[in-house]
């Protein structure tokens, strides 16, 4: 599935702009004056939308299906959100409406909301894991929520507050009280992590951009306490030489301390290199699994930047990292920077795959949300409740 420190018992599971001149000739009060964009504002306008077309021309098919070419062109949940937010995002009504109804014919599960988090072309059952993927849900919501926002449109709206609402009851567990109250954990997915001494999470899941969203669109305490439990399973969840979360991880409901959750490799990869990305775009820019990526990515010590690193071993990956790695590498190290400004990020065309492409579109997306004040704070600090 793309599937000080405090002790583990705090997290025990529980149950469950003006020009010269226009001012000294106002224009009549029915009329109004509309300002072209800067140039270099007009030009980055053009690359994004071009690099959208690119997007959508490799990975988006004529039905709406986006494929995953990295992965025998399966498709998942997590590419059909990632394609609905990248459609509303460019005002491109058309392909939203293809990859949404695509989505709702193959993908919806009968019995709630929540979407199954793989289809397989060709194969005899497309869908042979009803399961859900929770940041593929979070993505559908979180898209849904932008076209809404574009088109205004009640039914996508609904739809995402239905999601909203299937992923509290089905894909959260409450765990031990703090001082703000009972935080919660993302499963990753309806069924299936859950076991009789540990969870298995995926900190990658915790998109904060998603939850801040949803909870902006339906208010409900459990959103802030998502957030409370996802920040704090990151400052305990850090390990190898560099600090760095783990693509999977294993809880004990005992106290112990978490580990890199098997049967998956102990490292910091294609999952874990989302969670700075999804730090950033949440606004979280001091917390110290921002700093270690960071540091990793820019350890003088490289002759390329690698691909994954293995947290218990130190072995790194015999490949550099990807286009969209270094995407997100970049971005990471301007945010702990507290720079406003970003090296030129890597465009789609750069990227070799679906994957990478994804990261790109979305380190540039964070960047434009972000990047005017990368030291800025949230409005409202998710670790505290409203008062």
């Amino acid at each position: 599935m793309a599937h000080g420190r405090r002790g583990w018992a705090g997290l025990v599971i529980g149950l469950g702009v003006s020009q010269p001149g226009l001012a000294q000739q106002a224009a009549p009060p029915s009329q109004h004056i509309s300002l072209p964009p800067p140039a270099g504002a007009r030009q980055k306008a053009e690359r994004d939308q071009a690099d959208w077309a690119n997007f959508r021309g490799r990975w988006v098919q004529r039905d709406g299906r986006v494929t995953d070419s990295g992965n025998r062109n399966v498709s998942h949940s997590e590419g059909q959100g990632t394609g609905l937010i990248f459609a509303a995002r460019h005002h491109d009504r058309a392909s939203f409406d293809r990859i949404l109804a695509w989505t709702q014919g193959a993908l919806r599960r009968p019995s709630d909301a929540l979407y199954a988090w793989r289809y397989t072309p060709g194969a005899a059952v497309p869908v042979d894991d009803p399961n859900n993927a929770s940041d593929g849900d979070l993505l559908i919501a979180w898209g849904l929520l932008l076209g809404h926002e574009r088109w205004g449109d009640p039914n996508h709206k609904a739809l995402a507050g239905q999601i909203a609402r299937d992923l509290l009851r089905l894909c959260t567990l409450s765990t031990g009280s703090t001082s703000a109250g009972a935080d919660r954990l993302l499963l990753p997915g309806a069924f299936g992590f859950v076991h009789a001494d540990h969870i298995v999470v995926n900190p990658s899941y915790w998109l904060f951009g998603a939850l801040r969203a949803l909870d902006r669109a339906f208010p409900d305490p459990a959103w802030d306490a998502l957030c409370r439990g996802g920040l704090r399973m990151l400052q305990q969840a850090r390990f190898g030489r560099w600090g760095l979360p783990p693509d999977w991880l294993r809880l004990p409901r005992d106290g112990r301390s978490p580990t890199p959750a098997s049967p998956w490799p102990s490292r910091f990869s294609w999952d874990a290199v989302r969670v700075p990305l999804h730090l950033i775009w949440g606004a979280h820019l001091r917390e110290p699994a921002l700093r270690a990526c960071a540091d990793f990515w820019g350890d003088p010590g490289w002759r390329q930047m690698p691909a994954w690193v293995d947290l218990r071993t130190g072995a790194t990956a015999p490949y550099a990292a990807t286009a969209g790695i270094q995407a997100v590498a970049q971005l990471t190290m301007a945010a702990q920077a507290g720079s406003g400004r970003v090296e030129a990020l890597p465009r789609v065309p750069d990227a070799t795959d679906y994957y990478a492409a994804k990261l790109v579109l979305m380190a540039h997306y964070a960047w434009d949300e972000r990047g005017l004040d990368m030291s800025d704070e949230p409005r409202m600090r998710l670790d505290q409740r409203r008062g």
